[in-house]
């Protein structure tokens, strides 16, 4: 009501009505006051809880006091003070009392206690305790450590990342030679920490066991408190990956990590500290000068899209590839490029470290040029080693790329010289049907427009609006100098789309893992379910393409089941390359040059091409590739064409639509191979322009 009404109000009512509703509001305004003050302590804490509770005690037990002193209690006020204190706390002197107002007084006394000494006290620890042990479970504890690994945020990226940290004795070797640490011990920072988390890396095959060594800290990385909660400052390592399931926000993904690093760095020029070193992964290549001018520090960058695009796009090119990937680029047991320096063996050749490592492959240098450091590949066996160098091997163990034995290159038949490459002039143009639209898609284009000996003819089917795709295209500043690209809006689930498609004119049928999705869960059921309808069409056609899936999910990969896929899985890819490039940032620099446009790439050939056909010993193979100038990685065979099965190591599937086909590398020289027309050798041809 308005001032005036209420005057109105009271003028019409009688005196004593006026004189009663002012003495119940100035009643109601005390209760209100004393209300807000008890509130205002309770929300306090514990603490300040305990201290209300003390002083209602503390009230009781007086007015109990007075009640029984002031009618003819047997001893002094004090006496009666602890006659009522007693009656309060323990209520098994209850009837010990003579006289009716004693018991009465008595009576009251016990029942208060139940209700606040027994029942308010009880209350309050157990909700400061219960408080307590979800802070704990929380992780709002700063850790105390030094020389750990840091991971920035849970994604899809974080349990491939720890498998490939902790899946492997070789990796664990290499973090503790790289940070003279003699434990790993790994902290995630994240937003929200859940006991699903710690239930997940309990129960993985492959973290379970060293799910101690894992510490969970709740925690924003925007937030500088959680950056100290995490110990960054005091890490060896700092990891930053990305969220698929969030790229879809308002915010940047590259903006936070940008964010991220500014903090990172602004907190250790206030501590005086060194700041730590840190990958960090990027959506998007065109920020990567922004993130570099954000951090002081030692940085690597991995920008997703572009190396990604880059997989992909050789994948495209060379059918088969996704095996390759499957065994050097995961943390299973298998072939893996590791790095050496060269300090001790400056002088020798590549042929002379060659025949001292029989079981590993010698694939190259990194040296010092004028550009800075580069990987460079597939050079002459009699290349020179310097003492700056490092050595790149192709293999299983860290033990096996330390030479063994004097000099021993007269042991070595035949030398690898010059590479000289050769493309078949039929292969320069490539028909790919590409289904779905990711924000990855401008940069894939833009990596296929690298290729300037190669013609890209590209039907693109999606459910994005043409002048959206057109849009961002050109935003990214995409040029299709040598890609015809032709837009389908169509939704490739839907009856009749496919069939508009003459499926047997393309060379690469590709599902691209969209982010148009609400999860990455309903981006590989589309990729999955789109397959199955795409196998029924190929079925009964004599002719059929490459098939090829991006996944966000590992888990997902059972459901591929019929034969002619290749699956590349992008968390798994990203997570190993960013634990590759942490344990040994050089690698970058040959990942760079193995999947780039220009210098060597990895091929599938026929042995048809080299003259080889028959019972032939890889020896033998392996001089009959470097004759022409190309480096034997492995083969792709059946299983039963070796003759010691078991001496080849790890194997994965080729993809070919033969499940008794399988890629081996890195075979030893001493195997005897039963080679059939349909085999192929996965080779590194082609020579770094150095």
């Amino acid at each position: 009501m308005y001032p005036v009404q209420l005057l109105d109000r009271y003028y019409s009512l009688p005196v004593s009505l006026v004189f009663t509703e002012s003495v119940i509001l100035i009643k109601l305004a005390l209760v209100d006051r004393i209300k807000f003050l008890i509130e205002r302590q309770f929300v306090k804490g514990a603490g300040f809880q305990l201290l209300v509770v003390a002083v209602g005690i503390g009230l009781i037990t007086l007015f109990g006091g007075l009640a029984v002193a002031l009618t003819g209690f047997d001893g002094n006020l004090l006496e009666a003070l602890w006659w009522a204190f007693l009656r309060l706390t323990d209520p098994g002197y209850l009837g010990d009392d003579d006289g009716g107002w004693k018991r009465l007084v008595s009576t009251l006394l016990t029942i208060s206690g139940y209700v606040v000494f027994l029942g308010a006290l009880v209350a309050i620890m157990t909700q400061w305790l219960i408080a307590r042990m979800r802070d704990f479970e929380r992780g709002l504890t700063p850790v105390s450590m030094k020389d750990h690994v840091v991971i920035v945020g849970w994604s899809n990226r974080t349990i491939p990342l720890l498998r490939e940290l902790f899946g492997s004795d070789r990796s664990k070797k290499q973090y503790q030679n790289a940070f003279e640490s003699r434990r790993l011990r790994v902290v995630v920072l994240s937003e929200g920490v859940t006991a699903a988390q710690a239930q997940a890396l309990r129960t993985d095959s492959t973290i379970g066991k060293h799910a101690r060594d894992i510490i969970l800290r709740d925690g924003s990385p925007l937030e500088d408190e959680a950056i100290h909660r995490a110990g960054c400052l005091n890490a060896a390592l700092v990891i930053m990956p990305t969220d698929f399931t969030r790229i879809n926000r308002r915010i940047s993904l590259d903006v936070e990590m940008i964010r991220s690093l500014l903090s990172i760095d602004s907190r250790a020029v206030q501590s005086g500290t060194r700041p730590p070193l840190i990958i960090a992964e990027l959506q998007d290549v065109r920020r990567a000068d922004m993130a570099r001018n954000a951090y002081n520090g030692s940085l690597e960058l991995l920008p997703s899209d572009d190396t990604f695009s880059r997989l992909l796009t050789q994948n495209i090119l060379h059918p088969g590839l996704s095996s390759f990937y499957r065994e050097v680029l995961t943390a299973e047991d298998g072939n893996e490029v590791m790095l050496r320096s060269a300090k001790d063996l400056a002088g020798a050749s590549l042929r002379d470290i060659a025949v001292r490592c029989p079981k590993a492959l010698v694939l190259g240098l990194i040296r010092d040029s004028r550009e800075g450091r580069s990987a460079q590949l597939n050079l002459s066996s009699d290349t020179r080693i310097l003492a700056s160098d490092a050595i790149i091997f192709l293999a299983r163990e860290l033990a096996d790329i330390e030479p063994a034995g004097a000099n021993a290159s007269a042991t070595l038949k035949s030398s690898r010289h010059a590479a000289t490459r050769s493309l078949k002039e039929g292969k320069r143009r490539y028909r790919i049907l590409l289904l779905g639209w990711s924000r990855r898609l401008p940069n894939l284009l833009s990596e296929m427009a690298a290729y300037s000996d190669r013609r890209f003819d590209i039907d693109l089917v999606s459910t994005a609006k043409i002048s959206e795709r057109n849009a961002a295209l050109q935003d990214y500043g995409v040029t299709l100098k040598n890609i015809e690209l032709r837009h389908h809006e169509a939704d490739y689930l839907l009856d009749g789309t496919m069939e508009r498609f003459d499926l047997t004119s393309y060379q690469t049928i590709f599902f691209l893992s969209s982010d148009l999705m609400a999860s990455e869960e309903e981006a590989d059921a589309r990729a999955i379910v789109g397959h199955r309808l795409v196998e029924g069409l190929l079925s009964n056609l004599p002719k059929r393409p490459q098939v090829l899936l991006e996944l966000s999910d590992a888990a997902n990969e059972g459901l591929v089941r019929l034969p002619g896929a290749e699956i590349v899985i992008s968390p798994l890819v990203i997570s190993h390359l960013l634990a590759r490039i942490a344990l040994q940032p050089e690698t970058r620099l040959v990942f760079d040059e193995l999947f780039g446009p220009d210098g060597v790439e990895v091929e599938f050939r026929s042995v048809s091409d080299y003259g080889l056909s028959g019972d032939l010993s890889m020896e033998h193979i392996e001089t009959a590739v470097a004759e022409r100038g190309d480096l034997l990685l492995g083969l792709e065979c059946g299983q039963d064409s070796f003759s010691n099965p078991s001496t080849h190591g790890h194997s994965a599937g080729s993809g070919e639509g033969n499940h008794a086909r399988e890629l081996k590398l890195n075979v030893a020289r001493s195997e005897t191979v039963k080679l059939g027309q349909s085999d192929r050798l996965c080779i590194l041809t082609g020579q770094t322009n150095v």
